[in-house]
């Protein structure tokens, strides 16, 4: 069995492929056999050998210790800097939705404790002709409990103004949708944060119900993993963490 994490984001370019690359990287200090999944890329640049590649797929290869191939991590790529469906079609193909959801099982073949799946754009951005992201991550969770795995949707996003109505509709469409986020991770994209940066976590917590897991707290800064930070300050009420939480939290603790 392993664990299966969906990591989206509430809109494209929030630091997802950053913080899905320092969770990889916790994971392995704490001892897990760490995969890498990222079902299709857009924006991919060409190497000097004419072959396509994706910086944010070899990012995260390299945060996980570089596990089985390139082409395994990423294997459908398009050149064109918009969302993956229309990508295709600016080459006159289109992606393939059963390639998507199959090329998920190389990793889930017991070599791996864990594996992080990186969507792509926001959680209903679409990723291919016939799916938004979060129909890819229902279709995965659904192969993944007969297969015996876990999979649980992690949300990254931007410690910003505005970041309350960005986690509170995505979370609210989400569970209507069918698949509720399990996990906030909550980003600083700069070092140059407005006002808002002081208040967001607490905000957060008042008024939405997702777990708080991590946070980067400062530019290409360290992920920081909680432990409780859902739990109310006041009466010593227990946390709301969630399954989703509990397993990352366990995941990226330091074993003894």
């Amino acid at each position: 069995m392993a664990s299966l994490y969906f990591v989206t984001g509430t809109g494209t370019e929030v630091g997802k492929t950053y913080c899905t690359a320092r969770a990889v990287e916790r994971m392995r200090e704490c001892g897990q056999r760490v995969g890498i999944y990222k079902p299709v890329a857009s924006g991919c640049e060409v190497r000097a050998d004419g072959e396509r590649y994706s910086v944010d797929a070899e990012t995260l290869w390299q945060a996980a210790g570089r596990p089985k191939s390139l082409q395994a991590v990423c294997p459908q790529l398009f050149m064109a800097p918009l969302s993956p469906p229309r990508a295709a079609a600016e080459e006159g193909t289109q992606v393939d939705s059963q390639r998507l959801r199959d090329g998920l099982a190389i990793w889930c073949q017991g070599d791996f404790d864990v594996v992080m799946i990186e969507g792509a754009g926001g959680l209903f951005s679409p990723i291919c002709d016939d799916w938004l992201n979060i129909d890819l991550a229902m279709e995965m969770k659904r192969w993944g409990q007969r297969e015996g795995h876990s999979l649980h949707l992690l949300l990254v996003a931007p410690d910003q103004l505005g970041v309350l109505h960005q986690v509170i509709s995505t979370s609210r469409a989400a569970e209507s949708a069918g698949l509720p986020i399990g996990g906030l991770i909550l980003n600083r994209l700069d070092d140059t944060a407005d006002a808002s940066a002081q208040t967001n976590t607490k905000d957060l917590l008042q008024w939405c119900g997702v777990p708080l897991v991590a946070s980067v707290e400062q530019s290409g800064g360290p992920l920081c993993v909680f432990s409780g930070v859902n739990a109310r300050e006041a009466g010593g009420e227990t946390s709301r963490e969630t399954e989703a939480s509990v397993e990352f939290l366990a995941q990226t603790s330091f074993r003894r």
